[in-house]
């Protein structure tokens, strides 16, 4: 695990696809990180251990570009909202449009 700044309760960084065991499968939001920890992705799943297990996206051009080495998790029942805060927080390139 890898500190990152702190972004309210996602404060870690894990190995993907190696730490998955540790995300429950519950309603929330997460961040997806390259081999240099630059947050390049923020979503938001109803499960997400289902859909960390899905990434990296093969559907999203930019997420098979990079080297998606991380991710950091939050169990929230609000996820879209706190998605969208995470979005403009950290401007991911492969959510922008």
């Amino acid at each position: 695990m890898f500190p990152i700044k702190k972004i309210k309760n996602m404060t870690n960084w894990y190995n993907l696809p190696g730490d998955l065991n540790l995300v429950p499968n519950t309603e929330g939001v997460y961040l997806l990180a390259d081999d240099h920890h630059n947050t390049v992705y923020a979503g938001r799943a109803d499960d997400l251990n289902k859909r960390l297990s899905e990434h990296p996206d093969p559907q999203n051009p930019c997420l098979r570009k990079k080297n998606i080495q991380y991710f950091s998790f939050e169990e929230n029942p609000n996820s879209e909202a706190r998605e969208t805060e995470l979005i403009n927080e950290h401007d991911p390139e492969c959510n922008r449009a």
